[in-house]
């Protein structure tokens, strides 16, 4: 989803590059890099969660105090041990093997994210923990491979929920996971996203709001507003 959204933006993506400063300078924003780059523009929009980041602002913002829930994500390639679930066989351990919310259950859910061959599966694991390699020996009988992703998932959600504003600094600093309040998925992202665009396209250009999901109106002027975008 993340990769279809790109794509068709139309935009310059630069990876492996994280901003760690952001300067308002009277007339533009200036985003300085950690590989030593900078970038000037009239409109920036911060599209991940400020919470856990270090992330330096000039002048400074303020934004309530939001924790993440992290899950861990291990994706192991091989062969689960029917053991370790009480069976005597590999065919019969469900595709999905799901747990209740436990602090002493080991992971949240074990899944097939892919099939191989008939003894080669990929599989992947949410815990709430690291899974260390011991408990992934007594997990599988056979591991080729394994990747572990700490994720911080979605906010701690506690009501009353306090919002960071979608406006950072009442001119053209945009706060994308301010909605992540109210809901934390990639779904929600992309709206939230949209209602940004939206927001400056209203906001920074002083154009009418538009009305169509794709941000297209039939009016040229304003689709190439659109494209730049």
């Amino acid at each position: 989803m993340a990769a279809g959204l790109i794509n068709r933006s139309d935009v310059a993506l630069h990876l492996h590059e994280e901003i760690e400063s952001i300067s308002y300078l009277g007339e533009y924003y200036e985003l300085n890099s950690t590989k030593g780059n900078s970038y000037t523009c009239q409109i920036t929009v911060v599209a991940t969660p400020l919470d856990e980041l270090n992330l330096h602002f000039s002048p400074p913002i303020s934004i309530p105090e939001r924790k993440l829930q992290h899950t861990h994500a291990t994706f192991v390639r091989g062969a689960l041990n029917p053991a370790y679930f009480g069976l005597d066989g590999v065919s019969k351990i469900p595709e999905l093997v799901a747990t209740i919310e436990d602090p002493d259950l080991p992971f949240t859910c074990i899944s097939v994210l892919k099939q191989h061959d008939e003894n080669d599966f990929t599989y992947k694991i949410f815990s709430r923990k690291p899974m260390t390699d011991t408990l992934l020996d007594d997990i599988f009988s056979v591991r080729k491979e394994t990747i572990r992703i700490n994720w911080g998932a979605y906010p701690h959600y506690k009501a009353p929920e306090v919002f960071a504003p979608f406006i950072l600094d009442g001119r053209h600093l945009y706060y994308v996971n301010a909605f992540e309040n109210a809901a934390s998925t990639m779904e929600t992202s992309a709206v939230a996203a949209e209602n940004v665009a939206r927001l400056i396209l209203s906001r920074f250009f002083s154009k009418p709001s538009v009305t169509s999901l794709n941000l297209k109106t039939s009016s040229d002027a304003r689709e190439e507003l659109h494209l730049d975008l």
